[in-house]
This record gives structure tokens, sequence and C-alpha cells, in this order.
């Protein structure tokens, strides 16, 4: 809620009569004036602002009356100021005539009319009256902002009577406060009387379970007697098997001797082996000199020569003879005969025309000279045809997956991908492109036999398009994490609410309950095919998805960040290696890493040079949702450090407000470990941190004095962060901070011919792997297949050139299907 506004038309003319008199500025107040009675009045909100307008209007008066820190309050929504600086100015107000003077002209418009009107009929015979009427202290402050002196002895009067009632107050005060102690302490005494009653009774049913437990162990004492009797009597038996089992050992050790001398003739025969092999070798030589004479006279025949065929059998036949005996040559001598087969086939058809089709791929029975690799080949062929992939028993069927881009492939948002296993289907993101860009949500039509969603994040354009997924499939259930499923929701609400809803989408409060929330960690089976969700280091709750049907194993990174946050632990890849298939992003695939702590200082640097070196003030544009968090945190922990003043204050406005103070603040479980205890309300704000009312008249108010601003959206095309736009970006004096996001969308809803005045500065804050960083996660987890999403078209390209020597690489668009063995 917004701080009361004062009447400007009123403040202003008081201002100006009150300074013109100069008989007010000569007048101090009365030597008896009670300390208290301004303390009370300038604990008033809107006595401290009409005093700061009086105030700007007479030279050094500001700075001697009202301390910056008293300025900012009467700024922002704080209700009051601190002690000590309110003290120094009722001592001030005592003193100086000038800020009497100030004091009385800001006073006069608070007091109503009919106040003046009864201290010209004031007398102590109607003192009581006029107080039921108008209070003691209304018409003490009338009597001492009147612009004529009141009668001697009015001032006097009202004081003793203001400092009676404050007395009589006190009194009640003190009274009431004893009772209340009374009535606590006799509800204390009755607490107590009803705790120690149940701790009575407690300790009797504790004795009668004791006793019954005694009954019980006594039992198991009897029964744990019969057991040790029964052990021993089974280690006596294990003492007889254990010389069963020697004499066994003495065979054993026997038999062993003899199984050594047996192997040393198996070693001679091996010797004798490999001289064969050798023998085999130079024969091999041979055969393949025999084989490239053959192929060599081939080169130049036909294949409707008369004597083709018998030369290509012939050498078929002699390569078959060469193979040596082994289940790997006989599958070979296998596919040999087959094709052997053929062309027997196809010679037989070309010597007699109408006996197509008589011949199979059998060996030709009017062969003469069949060879003993050929025997070999029709002996063995079940054997040898076990070790390929189309026999049962020997080589199971490797599982295919079928990938399909409904978004966010080969460019950035409206994420959506299809990952179809053949038993199960589940869809991974159902996200926007918030720009408008083409078509605004993904093509949901022919999904058919979905068994579940997966949402990896709370941003619109992974969690946008959910409304129309939850009209189309209201039974389906939708798997997040547990950060993320309250994030998912206020992502919508929000997105709504600044008329970005999707027409015909299933209402929000509907899809909050088919969000299912899955800790970090945890396996979760979809239909045969196990999903289980680890960090992602992206935003609170982001998660990445590792899939495990039958023996493949996928991983979809999700938007990830391996780099070290102030609010969240980075991403935690999982223990796995060799995985079958990763699904990696590609945002910022061609640059190298800046880290977080470099862009504050970069930050830190701006906000001075423009709002002490220029008098400027500068606005951060930022994500309400992850991005805004970090910034504020990086700012509260390195601002010190990297010289930022204290005395500029730093002001956040927009959803970032909502977003840190509520769904942050909720989820401190998941934040980092030194933030898990700390007060939700001081997290994100500070001293000169501090939260701006959801009101243009506020967001007017702190743009009178150099300050910075953080506040959504990133885009400013809409919210607070649009109006501070329009009021910052025509001065040079200004100065806007693009972090990533902001940077790439900078300048693309500009009209021709609009320009800026102010600073741009540009820093990295997006929470996305860099090249190296890619590198390093495919390092670790050694694919054999790479699908890259989430980035350009160029990004994916040049990610894809330097994966591709040791990875087989996909690179689909919107609308394209990869179908991959895994």
């Amino acid at each position: 809620m917004s701080d009361p506004i004062p009447k400007d038309g009123g403040t202003e003319a008081g201002t100006s009569e009150g300074i013109a008199d100069e008989s007010l500025l000569d007048r101090l107040p009365p030597a008896d004036l009670p300390e208290e009675l301004l303390l009370r009045r300038l604990g008033r909100l809107d006595t401290r602002r009409a005093l700061a307008e009086i105030c700007r209007n007479v030279p050094g008066l500001e700075e001697s009356l009202l301390p910056r820190g008293i300025q900012a309050d009467a700024l922002t929504r704080k209700s009051g100021g601190g002690a000590p600086l309110l003290r120094g100015i009722a001592r001030r107000v005592s003193h100086d005539a000038a800020a009497w003077g100030a004091f009385r002209t800001a006073i006069q418009e608070q007091i109503p009319p009919e106040t003046f009107e009864a201290l010209e009929v004031f007398s102590l015979e109607n003192l009581e009256e006029l107080k039921q009427a108008h209070t003691t202290e209304g018409l003490l402050l009338a009597a001492l902002s009147a612009e004529e002196e009141p009668e001697e002895g009015v001032v006097g009067a009202l004081v003793d009577a203001w400092r009676e009632e404050r007395g009589e107050a006190e009194k009640r005060a003190s009274k009431d406060a004893r009772v209340s102690d009374l009535e606590s302490e006799l509800e204390r005494l009755k607490q107590d009387n009803e705790r120690l009653t149940f701790g009575s009774r407690a300790a009797k049913e504790r004795a009668a379970a004791l006793a019954e437990e005694v009954e019980v162990l006594t039992g198991e004492r009897t029964d744990t007697s019969e057991l040790v009797r029964k052990a021993e009597e089974r280690a006596a038996s294990a003492l007889d098997l254990r010389g069963q089992l020697d004499e066994r050992i003495e065979n054993l050790e026997r038999r062993g001797a003899q199984l050594e001398k047996a192997l040393e003739g198996e070693r001679s025969a091996y010797s004798r082996a490999a001289e064969r092999v050798e023998e085999l070798h130079e024969e091999l030589g041979r055969v393949v000199e025999e084989r490239d004479r053959i192929r060599n006279a081939l080169q130049d025949a036909r294949f409707t020569d008369r004597g083709f065929g018998e030369l290509l059998v012939r050498a078929i036949k002699n390569e078959v003879a060469a193979l040596p005996a082994s289940l790997e040559s006989t599958a070979q001598a296998a596919r040999l005969m087959e094709f052997m087969g053929k062309v027997l086939q196809a010679h037989a058809d070309l010597r007699s025309p109408g006996e197509q089709g008589r011949r199979t791929s059998e060996e030709d029975p009017d062969d003469k000279d069949p060879s003993p690799a050929s025997r070999q080949g029709k002996t063995d062929g079940p054997a040898g045809s076990a070790t390929l992939p189309r026999v049962d028993g020997y080589a199971r069927p490797r599982p295919t997956l079928s990938f399909r881009a409904l978004g966010g492939a080969g460019e950035v948002g409206g994420s959506s991908h299809l990952l179809d296993f053949g038993k199960t289907k589940i869809l991974v993101d159902a996200g926007i492109k918030p720009d408008g860009r083409g078509p605004v949500t993904p093509d949901f039509g022919g999904l058919d036999g979905l068994d579940a969603a997966v949402i990896t994040h709370a941003h619109l354009d992974h969690c946008g398009a959910l409304p129309l997924l939850v009209r189309d499939r209201p039974k389906m259930p939708i798997y997040c994490t547990p950060p993320s499923a309250k994030l998912i929701v206020s992502a919508l609400n929000d997105h709504a609410a600044m008329g970005g809803g999707l027409p015909g989408g299933a209402p929000i409060h509907e899809v909050r309950k088919r969000l299912v929330p899955v800790p970090f960690g945890k396996p979760l089976d979809v239909g045969g095919t196990k999903v289980t969700l680890t960090e992602s280091g992206h935003i609170l709750g982001a998660a990445s998805v590792l899939f495990s049907s039958g023996p493949a194993t996928v991983f979809h990174t999700g938007d990830i960040c391996m780099e070290d946050h102030f609010s969240i632990p980075s991403a935690r890849l999982p223990e796995v290696r060799d995985i079958d298939l990763l699904i990696m992003e590609a945002t910022l695939a061609d640059q190298k890493p800046q880290p977080f702590s470099e862009s504050i200082r970069t930050m830190v640097e701006v906000i001075n040079d423009t709002t002490l070196e220029r008098g400027g003030t500068v606005l951060i544009p930022t994500y309400a949702l992850g991005q805004a968090q970090e910034i504020i945190l990086g700012i509260k922990h390195y601002g010190k450090e990297y010289g930022l003043d204290r005395d500029v204050f730093i002001y956040v406005d927009g959803s970032v407000v909502t977003t840190s103070e509520r769904l942050y603040a909720e989820q401190l479980g998941y934040m980092k470990p030194y933030l898990q205890h700390s007060d939700p309300r001081e997290i994100f704000f500070s001293e000169n941190i501090r939260a701006v009312a959801n009101d243009d008249g506020a967001r007017e108010r702190i743009l009178s004095n150099p300050c910075a601003i953080i506040a959504s959206p990133v885009t400013m095309q809409g919210g607070a962060s649009a109006f501070y736009r329009r009021r910052l970006e025509k001065s040079s004096e200004n100065a806007v901070i693009l972090p990533s996001n902001a940077a790439s969308s900078y300048g693309t809803h500009r009209a021709e011919g609009e320009e800026e005045q102010w600073r741009v500065e540009r820093v990295s804050f997006a929470a996305h792997c860099t090249q190296d960083e890619l590198l390093g996660i495919t390092e670790k987890l050694k694919p054999r297949q790479i699908i890259l999403i989430h980035g350009s078209r160029r990004r994916i390209s040049e990610l894809a050139f330097r994966l591709a020597p040791n990875h087989k690489i996909h690179t689909p668009t919107v609308g394209e299907t990869v179908r991959t063995v895994l």
C-alpha cells in the first residue's frame, strides 16, 4: 500500500505565506513546550512530508533540518523515521526560530478550521467542553501555529491540561499493563497445572507399560535360552561339517595337482597351435594375392559374359576356404554363402531365362568342388548367424527413440519436446514465445497417447503454454519440482495480469491441480520409463531430466548453468557415464564465461558514476524470477567490496518485489545454506535497498533524487521498467544496464528514427552454460549421440562443429522429428 500524498496546492500555499511572514521566523516556541509533543507530531508521515516541502523553499534549511535518511523516509512507503533522527529535529525546532516557523507552517494545514475558531472563545471555564470537541493536543497545536499570538495564559493552560492528560493516560496504561500481566500469569499457572496433571497421568500409563514390557522381556529371555541351546547344537554340527570340508579340500588339492599336469599338456598343444596359426597366416597371404589377381581380372569383366559366373563363384569359395574356423568367421562365411547363392541364381537366370526363380539362396547342388569352408558354413550356419542382430537369443534389439521438436529447436523460446520411447510418450516443457515472433505456442495437435509432461522450470518460454495443454488433456499429470510448482502458478498469473493470457486456455487454478511436485533425485516411473529430476542451476527449482528406458539412458539438460550462484546451488550432473543420448541446450554456445561477480563490479561502477558524478538515475531491467534475485544478492554481497557508495539508494519495483518477498522466502530450503537461516524479510532488502509501492506517484517521487532502480519486465515493454524507461531515456545524465536477455531484445521494439540519450551498458547475467562448460558436460557424460536445442542456428552449428569428431550430432528444427537407435 502506498503512503498518503499530501495536498500539493495546500502545502505550497501554506509554505509561501508562512515563509513570507517575517514575524513567524523571529518567533520561538514557549520555553515549557513539551519535547514529547513535538516528537509525537514529527512521528506522523504527513507532517514530515509537509515539513520537507517547506524546507525546500528555504536555502540551507533542508540540509540542516532534514538529514538524508528522513528525506528518504518521506519519499518511500515507510511509516516512521528513526527515534534519534526525530529527536534531533525536535531539538532544532525548539531552539531555531526558522525551524520553529517551518514546523508551525507545516502543521497549520493539518488542523481543522473549527479548532482555530474554538480558540477565539477559549476560557478556563469552557476548557473541558472544548477538549471534548477538539482534543487538548489539537487546541494546543492550533494555539502554537496561529498567525496571531493567543491571549496570555492560553498556551500555558493548554500545556498543563495536555500534561495532565498524558499523566492520566500513562497511569491507565500502567494499570492496564499490570492487569494484563496478572491475567497472563494466571493463564500460565493454569497451563502449568494442566501440564503437571497430564504428566502425572502419563507417568502412571508409562509405569503400566513398563510392567507389561518386563513381562514381555521375561518371556523373551526364556525364548532366548532355548535359542542358545539350539545354537550350541548347530555349532557342534558345524564342527562336524568342518572336518568333512577339510577332507574335501585335501581331495581338491590333489585334483589341482592333476589339473596342473593337464594344463602343462594344454600349453604344449597351444604352442603347436600357434605354429599352425603362423602357417595359416602365410597361407592367408597367398590367398590374398590370389584374390587380388582375380579382382584385377574382374575389373574389366561384364556380368553378361558366359564365364563371369564361374569366375566369381570360384573367387568366393577361395575367400571362404581362407577363413579360420571361429564363430566370427563362421558368420562372415554365412554372409558370403548367401551372397554367392544370389550370384548363382543370377548366373543361372542368364543361362536359362525360362528357369528364373527355381534356384534358391542355397548352394548349387551341381557344385562338384565343395570347399571345406563351404561345408563348415552349412554345418555351423545357425550358430554363426546367432551373432547377427536379427537372430534371437544372442543379441537383443536396442530400444529406439523418436524426438519431435514442437518448439525451442534452432531458436530460443517456446520450448516443447516430445520423447517417444515406443511404449512411453513424455512431453518435456510447454513454453511460449514471449517476444511474439512466429507462432506464440507450440502445436500440441496430434499428440496421441501422451503419458505425462515434465516442466523443467518456471520461465514462460518453458511453461507459458500449460493452460492449452491442460485444456486438451485435463487428466494428464504434469511433473515438476516443489519450488517450480509455486513459481509456475505465479508466473502464469503475472503474465495474464499484463494481458498475456492464452485465449481458450484452462483456468490457472486447473493448471495448479495438475502440477505434481517431485523432489530432486527421487526416481519416478512413467509407463515403464524411470524419470529423475536433477538440479540444473538455472533458477530456483530448475531441473534437468534423466530418462531410463530399459538399457537406454537419455539426459535432457533443460536450461543449465554450472556457474556458482548467489542464491541457489549450481547444476549437479547425474552420476552416469556413457549415456546413449544427450539433449543439450546451446543458448550461449559461442560465448566465453564471464563470472557474475565481474558483472556486479561493472554495475557498481556505472551506478557510482551516474548517481554521484552526473546526478542521474540508473535503470536495471530484469526478469522478475531468478535474474533479479541474483543481481540483488550480488550487490548486497559485493557492493561494499567494489565501492558502492552507502548514500546511494537502490529501489526494487514490479513483480520482483512479490517474487522476492513471498515466493523465494517460502523456498529457503532449496536455496544456499548461508541463506536458509536468514530472516526472509531481510534476504533481498536492507537499509539502502528498498521496495517501491506499486503506484506511479511513488515512482515519480523516487525519481526526484539520484538512485538505481531494479525493475521488471526485462523487455521494458510494459510494467514498471517501461514507466522508468519513458522517464529516463531522453537524458544523457541517466543510464541503463542491460543484463544478457535485456541486451538481446533492446532496440527491437523501437520505432524508426526513435533515439535515446542515456548511457547504455551491457553485462552478462544469463544463467546458461557457455561453450567451454557445454563441452565439459559432454566430456563427463560421454554420450553416443547428441541433440542440440534452445539456441540460434548459428550457435548450434558452431557447437556441432566442435562436437562432431567424437559424437553423432542431430540439429533438428521446429516440427522436425529425429528417430534414432539408443
